[in-house]
């Protein structure tokens, strides 16, 4: 059987903070901060190891609803062909159970079909796709400030709701 990467993890931090910090030459202050920038990027891995299937289900089944939500394609065969290569991606029927690898195609092809509207799409069209992908845009922000909050670096941490507070509202 596999170890636990809950337990492992656990492992690695109490090692690094119980054996080699302590053992880090105090006047070397870069080595002491990459030790402190180590231990926090391994204690946020481990807090957010159990949220990650959830954080990605949350990414894609919102990319999936504002696709589905698009109204119908209207402009050149750029954008047509775009649309329906986006619909398609979307369709619950075939879009399988790896949300990570769903959301990055799926924006992939939401990203052509922006691309496809500046060239020969029609301009209401092409304004409601912006619209829809804009405000899709900053739920995703949102979601991705969340799930660094703990990092240090938001300018605004307290405007950011902690990740699983976040997520539970999926």
């Amino acid at each position: 059987m596999t170890p636990d990467p809950v337990i492992r993890l656990q492992s690695v931090i109490h090692t690094l903070e119980h054996v080699i910090v302590p053992a880090v030459d105090p006047t070397n202050l870069l080595a002491i901060e990459q030790c402190g920038v180590t231990l926090a990027q391994l204690q946020m891995l481990l807090s957010h190891l159990p949220l990650i299937r959830s954080y990605h289900a949350s990414c894609a089944d919102d990319l999936a609803t504002v696709a589905r939500s698009l109204p119908a394609a209207s402009g050149g065969e750029q954008s047509r062909a775009a649309a329906r290569r986006l619909a398609a991606l979307v369709d619950p029927a075939v879009r399988g159970n790896d949300d990570h690898a769903f959301f990055h195609e799926a924006g992939r092809a939401l990203d052509a079909l922006l691309r496809a509207l500046a060239a020969d799409g029609n301009a209401d069209y092409r304004r409601q796709v912006e619209r829809a992908a804009f405000e899709f845009s900053r739920r995703q922000s949102l979601r991705s400030r969340a799930w660094f909050r703990d990092s240090g670096f938001d300018p605004d941490p307290t405007s950011v709701p902690p990740v699983a507070e976040l997520l539970s509202s999926h």
